[in-house]
């Protein structure tokens, strides 16, 4: 059977359909909200959303490397001895963790989310198992350079994923003698020491889902006065020897540190100055040894929250369980939403907490 001629009409009008289809498809592209501008090449909704995900977990500031989301942070036990300040690094850590070590001294644990972005820290001290605790809940690799010895049982018992100054101190740590101090005072190290050590070491980097968002925060921005009322300072001691005020500077928006009523400043001179202020207020016992051990207790309590230049009365809870995330409630009894940046958080004991102070008056 021979095939029909084409019409030479018909193909012409198919053409002109084509060519007013496209033309019709090219104007309605132009005719958006741009004015017939080019359509606009930036990020869709979803990856807008995608990318405001990309926030440190312990500040919730954006910006955080896509590469460090989902490791684990990294705890580090930090001297808080007179001969150890100004202490190397103190205005880097995420969150610092500051509690009774024995004798009515301190010791910080300073926690970062990224283990890439340490400068150079120190004087690292020796490990206290309450401290432990606290970095477990956090899923944290434990940085130490010694430790008590209920500090080692737990380590041992439990199986966590440490870091010694005791075992690796010129492999992955070094000393600083540039200053006339004991040797206990002079540890150091510093992120690409730590980063060498995970890697050589084997530890196991990716962190456990209870890590993955370890806190709320509120929207950058978006914060609202706290239902306690204005806090242009919070006093608080550790001990007769360790006060601390923390005053609001309403310039930057963040509560700088005073201790025993001197700026508290890493090396070099910048003062200390945090976003959040925690106080976590928690009964204290004597281990009955002879080195004067303390045992805190981690499972709970009140405690009160400052941020800018507000406070409320807040709960606290962790549980009986090593591992067990610490969680922090609002005084409504809804988690507590953090403002985005650094924190500070005191482990205060239960016996001074009526000494805590907050102040609505500015400072003269």
């Amino acid at each position: 059977m021979k095939k029909k001629a084409k019409n030479p009409r018909q193909g012409a009008s198919f053409c002109m359909a084509a060519l007013l289809l496209l033309a019709i498809t090219a104007g309605l592209a132009g005719c958006g909200t741009n004015g017939g501008e080019e359509p606009s090449t930036g990020p869709t909704e979803g990856q807008t959303q995608a990318q405001a995900v990309v926030v440190n977990p312990l500040t919730g500031e954006p910006g955080f490397p896509e590469a460090a989301l989902g490791k684990r942070p990294v705890a580090v036990i930090i001297n808080n001895a007179p001969a150890a300040r100004p202490q190397w690094g103190l205005c880097a850590p995420d969150i610092v963790f500051e509690g009774l070590a024995e004798g009515g001294i301190t010791r910080m644990m300073w926690l970062f989310a990224n283990v890439q972005d340490i400068p150079k820290i120190g004087s690292l001290r020796s490990a206290r198992h309450d401290f432990l605790e606290v970095a477990e809940g956090f899923d944290a690799i434990f940085v130490h350079w010694g430790g008590s010895v209920y500090a080692y049982d737990a380590l041992k018992q439990r199986d966590v994923d440490d870091i010694d100054g005791m075992t690796y101190s010129n492999q992955y740590f070094y000393r600083d003698q540039s200053r006339n101090v004991g040797l206990e005072h002079t540890g150091c190290t510093d992120g690409e020491r730590l980063s060498r050590a995970i890697e050589s070491i084997g530890l196991r980097q990716e962190a456990g889902a209870s890590y993955q968002a370890p806190f709320t925060f509120a929207r950058e921005g978006e914060e609202s006065a706290l239902a306690g009322g204005p806090c242009t300072s919070l006093t608080f001691s550790f001990s007769d020897d360790y006060r601390h005020t923390f005053r609001y500077d309403a310039a930057t928006g963040l509560y700088q540190n005073f201790m025993n009523d001197k700026p508290m400043t890493q090396d070099g001179g910048q003062q200390m100055a945090v976003k959040n202020v925690l106080l976590l207020f928690c009964p204290i016992k004597s281990m009955g040894d002879a080195s004067g051990c303390i045992d805190m207790d981690l499972t709970g309590g009140s405690g009160i929250y400052a941020a800018n230049g507000s406070y409320e009365r807040i709960t606290w809870k962790k549980g009986n369980t090593p591992a067990n995330p610490l969680k922090l409630y609002a005084a409504d009894g809804a988690e507590l939403a953090l403002s985005v940046g650094q924190s500070y958080i005191g482990l205060v004991p239960q016996a001074r907490q009526e000494k805590a102070s907050v102040s609505a008056a500015e400072e003269a």
